[in-house]
C-alpha cells in the first residue's frame, strides 16, 4: 500500500507544479532514482540517493515523501537510530500531512522511543543483510557498466572502421613562379558505405597563406564537406609562392581530411610544390691575377641566370677593392655613390643568359706587396624583394 500510495503522490505533485515541473525534472530524476533502489531492496541506494536530493535540493517538494523513504530504507536495513531521527523529523515538519496516515507502528513507535531518550541499537542481522545486498549489486552494475562499455567502444571501433576517406592531388610537382600564386586540383572521395562529413585543411608555413575551394568555387573557401557513399570533392588547393625563394625551393601542402564524428579518424596527403625563379651567380675580377702598383688594367663583372625564370629589374651594386682606382665604365651607365660604390642597372637576364659589366681601374701607387684585392657585389632583385651578395675574385700585388 505504502508504494502505491506513494507512487500516486509523487504524480499528483508533478502534475500540479504545472509549469514548474520543467524546473523539478532534476529532484525529480534523483527522487525515481531513490524510489527505484528501494523497490529492488538496495536499501543503502535508496538513502544514499535521497540524502543527496536534499543536500541538493533542500527546498524540493519532494522532501515530504524523500524523508520517509530514508525512514523505511533505514528501518530495513538495520539502522534503528537513522529511522526514528527521521520519522520524527517528517511528523515535525509535516504533521498536517496525508501520509501521516501511511507512516507504520514500527517507525512511529522507533521516533517515539527515540524522543525518551532512549538509544537505539541497530539490527546487525538487517545491516549485513543490506551491506551483503549493496556490494552485490555493486559487483553488478560495475560488470554491467563495463559490459557496456565494450559494446560502446565495439561500435565505436565498427563506425571508425567503416569511414574511409581517400585524398588525390597531381603526380609530381606543382611549380608556381616566386611571388606569384599556385594551384593544384585536389579530390576528396568518400570510400566508406555510409554518407559522413569531413573537416578539410590544408596547411603550409605561413607565408604560403595556403587554402581550400571546391573547383566550381574558387573564391570561396570550404572547411567541411559532407559526401554521400561513393561521392566525390573536387577541389583546389591555393597558395602563394613567396617572392625571396630561390629556383627549385621545394616546399610541402598537406591537405587532410577529418571525420566530424571522430577527429582521430583522419587522412592526410602531403603534395609537392617548387618555386621558378631566377637564379642569378656573380663572377667578378680583374683581368690579371698578379697586378703592380700603378697598373691600368680591366675590371669585369659577369652576371649569370641560371634558373628557370628571366631575372628581371637587377640592381648590381659593386665596391671595389679600396687598393683600386674606378677610371670609367665604358658604354655602360652607371651612378656612384658618395663611398664609391658604383651602381649599374641590368633590365632582364634570360635563363641560360648572362650580363657583363666592364670597367677601367687602375691599381693605386701605394698599395702594399703581397696584398690581396677583393671586391663585393650585391644583386637586388626588384620584382622578387630580395638581395645577394657575392665576393669577387681576388689578385694579390706583386712588385714591379
Amino acid at each position: 500500500m505504502f508504494i502505491k500510495y506513494l507512487l500516486v503522490s509523487i504524480i499528483a505533485m508533478l502534475l500540479g507544479a504545472g509549469s514548474v515541473f520543467a524546473a523539478e525534472i532534476d529532484d525529480a530524476a534523483v527522487f525515481v532514482d531513490a524510489f527505484n533502489a528501494f523497490q529492488e531492496k538496495d536499501y543503502l541506494l535508496a538513502i544514499e540517493k535521497a540524502n543527496q536530493l536534499n543536500q541538493i535540493f533542500p527546498d524540493s517538494p519532494l522532501k515530504d515523501v524523500t524523508l520517509l523513504l530514508i525512514a523505511r530504507s533505514s528501518v530495513k536495513s538495520g539502522d534503528n537510530e537513522l529511522a526514528a531521527k527521521t520519522v520524527n523529523k517528517f511528523t515535525s515538519e509535516f504533521s498536517d500531512s496525508a501520509l501521516m496516515s501511511t507512516i507504520e507502528e514500527e517507525l512511529l513507535a522507533l521516533g517515539a522511543r527515540q524522543q525518551k531518550g532512549e538509544r537505539l541499537q541497530p539490527n546487525l542481522q538487517l545491516q549485513a543483510v543490506a551491506r551483503k545486498y549493496r556490494d552485490e549489486r555493486i559487483v553488478l552494475e560495475k560488470a554491467e557498466a563495463e559490459r557496456r562499455e565494450r559494446e560502446r567502444l565495439a561500435a565505436e571501433k565498427a563506425a571508425k572502421e567503416s569511414i574511409k576517406v581517400a585524398i588525390s592531388v597531381p603526380d609530381g610537382a606543382s611549380l608556381a613562379a616566386a611571388g606569384q600564386d599556385g594551384s593544384m586540383a585536389v579530390e576528396i572521395s568518400n570510400r566508406g558505405s555510409n554518407s559522413e562529413e569531413f573537416l578539410l585543411e590544408v596547411s603550409a608555413a605561413p607565408e604560403y597563406g595556403a587554402s581550400l575551394t571546391s573547383a566550381d568555387k574558387p573564391k570561396t573557401a570550404v572547411s567541411v564537406i559532407r559526401l554521400a557513399s561513393g561521392e566525390t570533392f573536387k577541389g583546389k588547393a591555393h597558395f602563394k609562392m613567396p617572392a625571396d625563394k630561390v629556383d627549385g625551393h621545394r616546399a610541402a601542402l598537406t591537405i587532410k581530411a577529418v571525420s566530424s564524428k571522430f577527429s582521430d579518424v583522419l587522412q592526410t596527403r602531403n603534395a609537392l610544390i617548387i618555386a621558378s625563379a631566377p637564379l642569378v651567380r656573380v663572377v667578378a675580377k680583374l683581368a690579371k691575377p698578379k697586378v703592380v702598383p700603378g697598373e691600368q688594367l680591366r675590371y669585369r663583372v659577369s652576371v649569370l641566370n641560371i634558373g628557370s625564370l628571366a631575372a628581371e629589374d637587377l640592381t648590381v651594386r659593386l665596391q671595389l677593392p679600396p687598393q683600386l682606382d674606378f677610371m670609367d665604365a665604358p658604354e655602360t651607365k652607371f651612378q656612384q655613390e658618395k663611398d664609391g660604390t658604383l651602381v649599374f642597372r641590368i633590365e632582364q637576364i634570360k635563363t641560360g643568359k648572362m650580363a657583363d659589366i666592364s670597367l677601367d681601374v687602375k691599381v693605386k701607387e701605394n698599395s702594399r706587396i703581397g696584398q690581396e684585392l677583393r671586391g663585393r657585389v650585391e644583386i637586388v632583385h626588384g620584382l622578387l624583394q630580395r638581395k645577394d651578395i657575392f665576393n669577387a675574385g681576388s689578385s694579390v700585388v706583386q712588385k714591379k
